[in-house]
C-alpha cells in the first residue's frame, strides 16, 4: 500500500490526495472522486469533492478531514474495473475502504488548466 500526500481544502470541502514526483496520464471521473492514473496504470492521485459528506457514507467511524494523519490506497486492475482499497487516519480513528472503479482512462481534468 503506498503512503500518499495530502490536501484538505475545509472552505470547498475538498479531499486531494497525491504521490509526489508523479505526473498524471489519465483520469477516471465518478461522481465525487476524480482518480489520476500515470502511463503505467498507477494510481497517482485521488481527488474528493465534498470530502466530509462522502467519506461519511463510505466509512463506518467518522473520520475529521481537518485532522487527517494518514492516507494509503492500493489498487488492483482486472478486466476493465479497478479496485481501490484505501487507508484514512485521523487522531483518533483508521479506517478502510474499497471503490470499484471502470478503468476507462481519459485525459486528466487537471490537465485542461
Amino acid at each position: 500500500m503506498k503512503k500518499f500526500n495530502f490536501d484538505y481544502d475545509s472552505e470547498n470541502d475538498d479531499l486531494f490526495v497525491y504521490l509526489d514526483n508523479s505526473k498524471s496520464e489519465g483520469a477516471v471521473e465518478t461522481g465525487n472522486f476524480v482518480f489520476d492514473f500515470d502511463k503505467k496504470d498507477n494510481l497517482v492521485a485521488i481527488q474528493v469533492t465534498e470530502a466530509s459528506k462522502v467519506l461519511k457514507a463510505l466509512l463506518s467511524k467518522l473520520i475529521q478531514l481537518s485532522n487527517l494523519k494518514d492516507f494509503k490506497a492500493e489498487v488492483t486492475n482486472f478486466r476493465n474495473m479497478a479496485s481501490i482499497k484505501f487507508t484514512i487516519q485521523d487522531n483518533n480513528v483508521k479506517e478502510t475502504a474499497n471503490i470499484m472503479i471502470p478503468r476507462v482512462i481519459g485525459d486528466s481534468p487537471s490537465l485542461n488548466y
